[in-house]
């Protein structure tokens, strides 16, 4: 089975949930590709996104809240078909076809729905191939614009929970998939977190709390790491990702806990593993990971949008806490110390929300979908 994973460079979770599900595909024996769609179609168009999201997310947060807004307000209206996905999609779609063709695969998957529109103009045109299974992932908690007005043939989300508001917005139940965003096959298992503290050299005694901002070093990391130093006797991991500036800002502080900075690191499973508490903005992606983990979780603020509604979602559900200006993350902190029915239950919802299996399961899907429609 040959399977196209049309994925964009907007942030890191698109492209991670996609690869964690071309890593367990290939290990079943199948072939997969991964494509930059916007890169490969326009490779301006593919950088000015890629850029311009990580300009957004460290210097101009509230833009990404005003395109997102936008974005609701034009889907399902007259205006959406001139909105830009579309356009470009049009403009686009022919060398999307060739590349298809040329690819032949049996199914291809889209881990934004940018993807999807652009497959969706290729099915209207009667240019797509009808025997492609087409899958859509949907990489929050929360279903974007434009996802209903896609043709794919299921729609994964992050778990049942999901399925409500998803079926309200137009899409039939049964064409939608909980089996979780694609996590790699590494976050289904746990190390004791002795053992992981000693493969990673941090020390073994202390409480450890491990604060990330995304792939991309969004939001007031260095506010955080200050909060959680006024604890004692904390050990502190900040993972900085391809922020580098922050990670050099950190770099140069004195603090009085151990604390161990990092720029972007392939491991992060093995520190999660190592940490008690996960402190992280609620993107999809990395909460998924740190649930899939089982441990306890802290949000950060969002970056506003769609990450305003997944931090609502997890809290909602019992999936997380929060921090902000208000409470800050040393204070939440204690009183977690003090509130174990609190952590206990945060526990429990992850057991029975997390997917650790999800890019497992969904593989196994799509195969046995494949199996069905070919008789292979």
């Amino acid at each position: 089975m040959k399977v196209l994973i049309l994925s964009m460079t907007v942030g890191q979770g698109h492209n991670s949930a996609g690869n964690a599900l071309a890593q367990y595909l290939e290990k079943q024996g199948h072939t997969t590709e991964i494509l930059d769609t916007y890169k490969f179609l326009n490779k301006m168009i593919g950088e000015a996104f890629d850029k311009g999201y990580t300009f957004m997310g460290r210097s101009l947060p509230k833009l990404n809240e005003m395109i997102y807004e936008g974005a609701e307000r034009v889907s399902g209206t007259a205006a959406m078909k001139n909105y830009f996905p579309f356009a470009f999609s049009d403009l686009t779609k022919s060398k999307m076809r060739r590349y298809i063709e040329d690819k032949k695969p049996d199914a291809i998957v889209c881990t934004i729905v940018f993807s999807a529109i652009l497959l969706t103009q290729l099915k209207e045109a009667g240019t797509l191939d009808k025997r492609i299974g087409l899958y859509g992932i949907v990489t929050d908690y929360a279903l974007h614009p434009f996802w209903e007005y896609t043709a794919m043939d299921y729609f994964v989300v992050a778990n049942e929970l999901m399925i409500p508001s998803v079926v309200l917005r137009g899409i039939p139940k049964e064409k939608i998939l909980p089996t979780g965003i694609p996590v790699r096959e590494r976050f289904s298992v746990s190390a004791p977190k002795e053992e992981a503290r000693e493969k990673l050299g941090l020390k073994k005694e202390p409480p450890t709390l491990l604060l990330t901002s995304g792939g991309r070093g969004f939001g007031a990391l260095g506010e955080l790491v200050d909060q959680a130093d006024k604890l004692d006797g904390v050990q502190i991991i900040a993972v900085c990702g391809t922020n580098t500036i922050l990670k050099h800002r950190l770099g140069l502080k004195k603090f009085k806990n151990t604390v161990h900075i990092f720029g972007y690191i392939n491991n992060i499973d093995e520190y999660i593993d190592a940490s008690d508490m996960i402190v992280t903005k609620p993107g999809g992606l990395s909460t998924s990971e740190a649930i899939a983990k089982k441990k306890m979780l802290i949000l950060t603020p969002p970056l506003p949008g769609v990450e305003d509604i997944n931090l609502v979602f997890l809290v909602n559900n019992s999936l997380a806490v929060c921090t902000n200006k208000h409470l800050p993350l040393n204070e939440v902190l204690m009183q977690l110390v003090h509130n174990e029915g609190k952590m206990h239950c945060i526990q429990q919802a992850c057991k029975k929300w997390g997917k650790p299996d999800s890019s497992k399961v969904l593989g196994d899907f799509i195969e046995q979908k494949y199996k069905e429609e070919t008789g292979n």
